[in-house]
Parts: structure tokens; sequence; C-alpha cells
């Protein structure tokens, strides 16, 4: 398994991925239609900063592959603005609906946290819905340590969202 940059290499099975969350209703992340968006192009001017819509902050993307299968993204954002502090955090993540249960929810958050530390972050903040028991397992295995549980406004429906922090400072020489 590793992390990449997007590439036209694993579109394909990208787009699969998301095709799998439509057919399964999956609403609580979204992977893009690569029929309506360069995906390339644009996880690489969120990592650059270039042309972002307001409110929107520097994100460097990794694909989580296995073999040559597009299994999970995970968005690392470069810093945190007052609506990300509520809702969405340092770090997202989706994983492809055939995956799920097996682990690389864990695995790929794990893998980002220490690219999270090689990019200078102390900290970071981890956010999912109340009722998002995987995710928060996943954050939880990772030494998530839960701040608060809020209420927040998404897409017109009011939601609990539970905020975890993630240290990055700590030594890690004994684990």
């Amino acid at each position: 398994m590793k992390l990449v940059y997007p590439s036209k290499k694993y579109l394909e099975s990208y787009q699969e991925a998301g095709e799998e969350y439509q057919k399964h209703n999956v609403t609580t992340y979204a992977f893009d239609d690569v029929n309506e968006v360069d995906v390339v192009k644009k996880y690489y001017n969120y990592r650059k900063g270039l042309n972002l819509k307001p409110n929107r902050v520097p994100q460097t993307t990794y694909l989580l592959i296995d073999g040559d299968k597009f299994i999970g993204e995970i968005g690392i954002r470069h810093y945190l603005n007052e609506a990300l502090l509520k809702c969405g955090g340092n770090i997202g993540y989706g994983i492809r609906y055939s995956c799920w249960g097996k682990g690389y929810g864990t695995k790929m958050l794990s893998m980002a946290l220490k690219k999270a530390q090689k990019m200078g972050l102390k900290r970071v903040l981890i956010t999912c819905n109340s009722d998002n028991y995987a995710s928060a397992k996943v954050i939880e295995n990772n030494n998530g340590k839960l701040e608060n549980i809020i209420k927040n406004v998404v897409d017109g429906k009011e939601v609990k969202t539970k905020r975890y922090w993630i240290d990055l400072t700590r030594d890690k020489g004994c684990e």
C-alpha cells in the first residue's frame, strides 16, 4: 500500500469508487466525477493554493493505492479557517465502499498523519458525524482524542459533529 498524488493512472479505479458510493447511497463523503472534474489538476491546484474558491484552504490530497487499485483518498488541509474548526478539520478521507471494514481507513490515516507531521503540522483536527461510527473508530485507532460534539448545519440539515484532535509532537520512539 502507498499514498500517491492523484494521477491519470488511477482515474478509472477512482471513478469506479465514486460509482460504488452512488450505488450504495453513501453521502458522508463524495469522490469527484472524473467526467466533470479534472481531478489531477484540481488537487494540484489545491496543493499549491492556486485558484481556490473563497473560504477554501490549501490541501494536499493523496490516493491510497493497493497494487494498482484505488482504495481511498485523504486530504490534509494545510491550516484551518473558522468553518473547518467546526466541521471538516485538517484531514478528510473516504474509502471506496467495497473496501469498507478491512482496516484501510485506519492504515490510510496513519500514513497521512506521518505526511502531516512532515508538513510541519503539530496537531490536527479531524471531524465526523456523530453517527459515523466507522470513521470515529478510524480516528480513535490513530490516537484521536474527542474534544467535544457540536451541532452544525450541513446541506440544510442539523448534524452532530464529533471533533477529535491528534497530537503529532508526541515521542513515538517506544511505540
